[in-house]
């Protein structure tokens, strides 16, 4: 019995098909292998914190803060680590890009130090910003790198008044947008 051609034969020769596979399989190799390179690249950016500031001691660290004056989380602390040293600008920014604060900008960033910036809810153009959720930009030798995690500015609420004690007025406010630990060269 003789064999029965093949009705829909394929649109390539088997020559090309296989260079195609090859091609593939080569190009499958390439990036296992630089996935494997930036698995093993050191994080320029780790143990970065955002916590309310100031606060009295045994108070729960809180993950968000209202700038209304009354001396009760006013503050943002914002903290990383930089594992490579270089020059560095670091900014507050809407989750979209833009650019809300510059807390830094042109400093020095010493590998495996932490830097501590605090952010008091401004804005560039000296207003206080809306309630929302903003991200940390660290603008590093040519990178730019957004941090995991989000900053959370609440709304004040409406009957807010002054509860400023002796302890949470001792805060110096002069430190907003300032780094303080890598610049003192103390550790946590």
């Amino acid at each position: 019995m003789p064999k029965r051609r093949n009705e829909g034969e394929g649109l390539l020769s088997p020559r090309p098909a296989a260079l195609v596979f090859a091609l593939l399989v080569l190009a499958t190799v390439a990036a296992f292998a630089y996935a494997q390179r930036v698995k093993r690249d050191p994080l320029v950016l780790d143990r970065v914190t955002f916590a309310g500031a100031p606060r009295a001691k045994g108070m729960p660290v809180v993950h968000w803060f209202t700038p209304n004056g009354d001396c009760r989380y006013d503050l943002m602390r914002i903290r990383f680590r930089t594992t490579v040293s270089g020059r560095g600008t670091v900014q507050v920014i809407k989750p979209g890009g833009r650019v809300v604060f510059t807390l830094g900008r042109d400093e020095f960033l010493k590998r495996y130090s932490f830097h501590t910036y605090y952010w008091d809810g401004r804005q560039r153009n000296d207003g206080t910003a809306h309630p929302g959720r903003y991200k940390l930009r660290v603008k590093f030798d040519g990178r730019t790198l957004v941090t995991p995690g989000v900053i959370r500015l609440h709304p004040a609420p409406k009957n807010a008044k002054s509860r400023c004690t002796s302890a949470a007025s001792e805060f110096d406010h002069s430190r907003v947008g300032r780094k303080s630990d890598a610049a003192s060269g103390s550790k946590p």
